[in-house]
């Protein structure tokens, strides 16, 4: 109850007319951390006489997305993070319920199946074409939406859980699920365009892989002829998911979600790898 006491004595104050009090007002619920968070929405009935309850839950929002974002930023500093964890905080921006737990499990599931027949003593095309069958026949996911017009195929939490993606988040579940089936797949990047690779021990690409003819395998000497590619890392995919995200938004006209992913975009910085 005392944790109440100091909640609802704070977020009364988050509209004093005095900006300094609401500096430091805010600056005390941020240090009070991600956690709080839940319990200031709990609050919001009893503070509704004192502040509008829409501008207590846009400033409990705000302070959500702002730990999301320190995140994201301490996810970027770090020299080799996980894909899945990058994606799951992109999406948790927009969408805050996300279960990372849910989804973690979904992947992890779909990997122990390809991790019963993908093996050291199999060749990589073997082992590919065995990741392939899971991917596309036994799990069935599938390409639509190549327009990037419906959110329910944009956001990677929706995919895992209908299969159902577009030109972007289809790519994406390919390349998580590897990580976790252990194939060394990575992005080539080339220009603002990415293509899916196999690459050997010395991280030099086996072979090209169209993700859009379920897996098929393929020389790509054109490409690597064009744009001097390179391999990228995993932050390249995580940065590709926000621009997705941002472009569907812009066309979607949601200005609340735009305003939130101009913040999430800032924390890459001005590389981009899409066009």
């Amino acid at each position: 109850m005392r944790r109440d006491s100091l909640l609802i004595s704070l977020l009364s104050l988050i509209d004093d007319p005095d900006k300094s009090v609401r500096g430091s007002v805010h600056a005390k619920l941020t240090e009070l951390g991600e956690d709080a968070v839940d319990e200031m929405e709990r609050l919001v009935p009893q503070l509704s006489e004192k502040i509008g309850s829409d501008y207590l839950s846009a400033f409990i929002s705000d302070l959500r997305l702002e730990h999301t974002l320190n995140k994201i930023r301490s996810y970027l500093s770090n020299p080799d993070p996980l894909l899945m964890d990058g994606l799951l905080l992109i999406t948790s921006a927009v969408k805050p319920e996300t279960d990372k737990v849910k989804y973690i499990t979904i992947v992890q599931d779909i990997a122990d199946d390809m991790l019963t027949d993908i093996s050291d003593k199999r060749t990589a095309v073997e082992n590919l074409e065995i990741f392939n069958y899971i991917f596309y026949k036994r799990v069935g996911f599938k390409h639509v939406d190549e327009s990037v017009t419906k959110r329910e195929n944009a956001l990677i939490t929706d995919v895992l859980d209908t299969k159902m993606g577009n030109i972007f988040t289809i790519p994406l579940c390919y390349f998580v699920l590897a990580r976790y089936a252990g194939l060394p797949i990575y992005p080539v990047i080339a220009g603002r365009s990415f293509t899916p690779a196999f690459l050997d021990n010395n991280d030099e690409v086996l072979f090209y892989i169209n993700i859009y003819k379920d897996g098929l395998i393929f020389s790509g000497k054109e490409l690597e002829l064009q744009h001097s590619p390179r391999v990228g890392l995993d932050k390249a995919l995580v940065s590709i998911y926000a621009d997705h995200l941002n472009y569907l938004f812009k066309a979607e006209e949601d200005k609340e979600m735009m305003k939130i992913m101009e913040k999430v975009l800032e924390c890459f910085g001005s590389e981009r790898y899409i066009n």
